[in-house]
């Protein structure tokens, strides 16, 4: 049987004393828990047997790191319990393929949204992680997410597609570096084109992305009246930043280092010199 997250907590609870594991039950009741830190523990699932429905509900951070043996983080069964969660942060768990399997799940009229609390999604050094989920949410999703950073994950091509990106209308900061296969940022959608995406995001930035050709190569304007910041390095293969128009009416410059800035009246000017001239 693969090793839970109730397991190392059993364990935990043998190891200090604690009585929070019922033996005659066999079950952790934690519906009182905040804040859980995972780290160096080979848990292969959060849970492979039946909880108390209370378990895991007012969970508001959860931190999984340094896991050689997770592949996925939720599964439909759990997910539920995740209603007030607001900060994920996933590292250093070398088989994670999926942050999400959704397999056979079935439209729960109960749970409306998946993790709309959630503010803070922080993923980093994840070889194995090739998307979010297996398959698309019948639920929004995110609808509060403020901050995404993804660092290291190599086997990322992109990260949502048009039409997912329209859940994160709340998001203000992306940050995306050293994803080698990473090829746009929001994948095509069968020709659909969108006004609007990430109508409140103010900080972007690219960085070590080698494999980058376009944030979206779907063709449309789009409206980003908020943005103020992007920093931009070592993204060599993208030659103008969208296709189309993009309106980002705050944006006065670009930062190519820390402190060194560029600026061509427009954005996908900017992006285009920087291509052209890769010394600059």
């Amino acid at each position: 049987m693969p090793i839970s997250l109730a397991d190392v907590l059993k364990k935990l609870c043998d190891t200090t004393g604690f009585s929070w594991w019922k033996a005659d039950n066999i079950w952790l009741s934690l519906e009182k828990l905040k804040v859980l830190y995972v780290m160096n523990q080979p848990v292969e699932e959060l849970w492979h047997y039946n909880c108390p429905s209370e378990s895991f509900c007012e969970l508001e951070n959860l931190t999984l790191r340094n896991n050689k043996k997770l592949l996925s983080v939720f599964s439909p069964a759990m997910i539920v319990r995740f209603n007030k969660l607001k900060k994920l942060t996933l590292e250093k768990c070398e088989l994670l393929a999926e942050v999400f399997i959704l397999e056979g799940d079935k439209p729960n009229h109960d749970n409306q949204e998946m993790l709309p609390q959630l503010r803070v999604l922080a993923m980093s050094n994840l070889s194995k992680l090739t998307c979010f989920w297996n398959k698309e949410p019948q639920v929004p999703f995110f609808l509060n997410l403020v901050s995404l950073f993804i660092i290291h994950c190599h086997c990322l091509k992109s990260l949502f597609s048009l039409s997912q990106a329209q859940n994160l209308k709340k998001l203000k900061i992306l940050r995306l570096c050293n994803c080698e296969k990473v090829e746009e940022v929001i994948s095509s959608d069968k020709g659909e084109k969108v006004a609007t995406i990430f109508p409140k995001m103010k900080c972007l930035v690219l960085k070590d992305l080698p494999k980058l050709v376009n944030f979206c190569q779907e063709g449309g304007c789009f409206n980003w009246p908020n943005l103020q910041t992007v920093r931009v390095n070592n993204i060599p293969s993208i030659k103008t930043f969208l296709r189309d128009d993009l309106n980002t009416p705050l944006l006065k410059s670009v930062y190519i280092t820390f402190a060194k800035k560029l600026w061509l009246g427009n954005l996908n000017k900017t992006i285009s010199y920087m291509h052209n001239n890769p010394g600059v």
